[in-house]
């Protein structure tokens, strides 16, 4: 069969060219092109894991923004009686901290200082760490406020409530032991650390997200919890009162968060050990502290059987009895329209229990020294 031109084209044995030099040239431009990007690639990601560690700017944002209201309000009173609280968000929304620094200071006939350093979903772990970073940058309140919120004392089977929030990458190396030794989740811990240092432009999309564009995120994600208006770092409660239903609906909302922990809760969890070593702290620190049961709705006081509440109070009296630490209870000061959902406070029970707090323990307190 005799070929045609055109078909004979087709079938020619294709010709191997010796790559040249201008082709060499190209495929090393293009070597060269992708290991320079993997380079920048490795240095941005060590870069951004190193200045996690060193700066919790980016891997704890909620932590840092308080840190530094808090450095600027010891910087505009110095040497002034100071009284900060350490909390979650029922401290964030109940510690009204301007309110009480304008009546510490009328009553104490001068300059004053009050911070808010409440922080959602902590615990006594996480509290335990904020005071030794706190500690570690040189800030030392008159007088230390720590909210004890019982759930978080616990013993549960997945180690303390806190640990369901307070995730490795929002740790710094030398904490991550410190925490498992508290019954976190030991392999999930170092692993999301682990993450934090290796891959941090993944591990803390979120709170770059929040620092950059928070509004494109779910509020849950945004970790800006800490950018409040009030430079004493109070929350201010977004509603200012409720329907009847709205708060028979908070309340049943917290009866399903709480409601199985305190049916039988036994306060020896990682929690109940951490709150003691953090009271320890204080003692060796010379630090004055005093142990604050939030305000409670009737309603939500009833989650707790009796055997649960004495457990609890028996807890408080030994570290009472160990450290000297009073406590201040004020489970009971505010009546059910104080309150969101029977344990979050509206603005109005701010006032109320700021006001108590300062008449009957912040004043006693300074006054008596």
């Amino acid at each position: 069969m005799k070929l045609t031109p055109r078909l004979a084209l087709l079938f020619r044995p294709a010709r191997v060219t010796p790559a040249g030099p201008a082709r060499r040239a190209r495929r090393r431009r293009a070597a060269v092109a992708v290991g320079v990007g993997l380079a920048l690639a490795v240095l941005l990601q060590a870069g951004l894991g190193l200045a996690a560690e060193f700066s919790l700017y980016l891997r704890d944002p909620g932590y840092a923004d308080k840190e530094l209201r808090l450095r600027k309000q010891f910087a505009a009173h110095p040497g002034a009686p100071s009284v900060v609280m350490l909390g979650t968000s029922r401290t964030g929304y109940g510690f009204y901290s301007a309110r009480i620094r304008e009546a510490m200071a009328a009553g104490l006939g001068g300059r004053a200082m009050a911070f808010n350093f409440g922080i959602p979903a902590s615990g006594p772990v996480g509290h335990l760490t904020y005071l030794r970073r706190l500690l570690a940058d040189g800030h030392r309140p008159g007088l230390l406020l720590i909210e004890v919120l019982p759930p978080t004392l616990a013993a549960l089977a997945d180690g303390p409530l806190e640990a369901r929030f307070l995730h490795g990458e929002r740790l710094r190396r030398g904490e991550v032991e410190t925490v498992i030794g508290y019954d976190f989740p030991a392999e999930k811990t170092r692993r999301e650390w682990v993450r934090s240092v290796t891959v941090p432009w993944h591990a803390l999309r979120f709170p770059i997200m929040g620092r950059v564009n928070p509004s494109s995120l779910p509020w849950h994600l945004r970790y800006d919890w800490s950018r409040t208006e009030d430079p004493a770092g109070w929350t201010t409660p977004m509603v200012t009162d409720l329907t009847p239903a709205q708060a028979e609906a908070g309340l049943t909302r917290a009866a399903g968060e709480y409601g199985a922990i305190l049916a039988d809760m036994h306060p020896t969890g990682g929690g109940a050990r951490a709150l003691a070593d953090l009271l320890a702290l204080c003692r060796d620190q010379k630090i004055p502290v005093r142990l604050v049961l939030m305000p409670e709705s009737e309603g939500f006081r009833a989650l707790y059987p009796p055997a649960t509440t004495e457990r609890l109070y028996a807890f408080l009296a030994e570290l009472e009895a160990e450290y000297g630490t009073p406590l201040i209870d004020a489970r009971g000061w505010l009546p059910a329209a104080a309150f969101t959902d029977g344990h979050h406070m509206l603005r109005p029970g701010a006032e109320a229990f700021s006001d108590r707090l300062v008449r009957e323990a912040i004043l006693p307190f300074f006054r008596g020294r």
